[in-house]
């Protein structure tokens, strides 16, 4: 499968992550040869160094860097304002307001880290709201444990959401994956302090569900 390249110059190369794909494997998770860090290294013959990485199940925007140096100045200002990071997810919930989750978060040994997630409503639906995101921090998992936590979880999450929900939304209208999306990176670029916009729009397996949502709001019993 040929990846999808969304920008490129000679110090960073981001991709389009299909879902179910690792951006590269951990030795203690797991011992798959197979990840998005090998698969564009071999379609663009650049030696890869990984910035940042997407949880397996969701889909985006990721980036490298093509040299240590530029990796280093652009995880120097990752978590800045001057940095933005957007995502599209399918709450579970009819939500009419801006959210705001700002609670901390335990990592793996238990620690307690501060987390900050930010959303805002793009478009409702009977059960569910697809929902504009931006992270101000980089929590594993923090999209969709803060929203899990406020009983909202995102629609098609295996592991901190609901099955019976989750099977309602696969089998009414075919969503067989987390509906979570890293669609935009803006930064400034740190070698040559260019504005930098990367954008990814929604791929198939996720505009498709949302166009059949779409219709089946836009039906009203009763008329041809």
């Amino acid at each position: 499968m040929s990846l999808e390249i969304l920008f490129e110059d000679e110090h960073f190369i981001a991709t389009s992550k299909p879902s179910g794909l690792l951006v590269h494997p951990y030795w203690k998770e797991t011992n798959e040869k197979e990840c998005l860090l090998k698969d564009l290294r071999d379609q663009s013959g650049h030696y890869l160094y990984p910035i940042h990485r997407l949880d397996r199940p969701v889909s985006g925007i990721v980036i490298f860097g093509l040299n240590p140096d530029a990796v280093r100045k652009l995880q120097e200002n990752w978590h800045e304002d001057s940095t933005t990071k957007k995502y599209m997810a399918l709450a579970r919930g009819v939500h009419e307001e801006d959210l705001e989750f700002k609670f901390a978060l335990r990592n793996d040994n238990k620690v307690e880290q501060q987390a900050l997630t930010l959303a805002s409503p793009l478009e409702k639906f009977e059960r569910s709201t697809l929902m504009d995101i931006e992270i101000k921090t980089g929590r594993k998992h923090q999209i969709r444990r803060h929203f899990s936590r406020r009983v909202s979880h995102v629609i098609g999450d295996r592991k901190y959401g609901k099955k019976a929900i989750n099977d309602f939304y696969k089998d009414n209208y075919g969503l067989d994956r987390i509906f979570l999306h890293a669609y935009k990176l803006s930064f400034i670029h740190p070698i040559t302090q260019v504005p930098v916009t990367i954008n990814c729009p929604l791929p198939e397996d996720l505009s498709a569900p949302l166009d059949k949502m779409r219709a089946q709001r836009q039906f009203t019993p009763g008329q041809d």
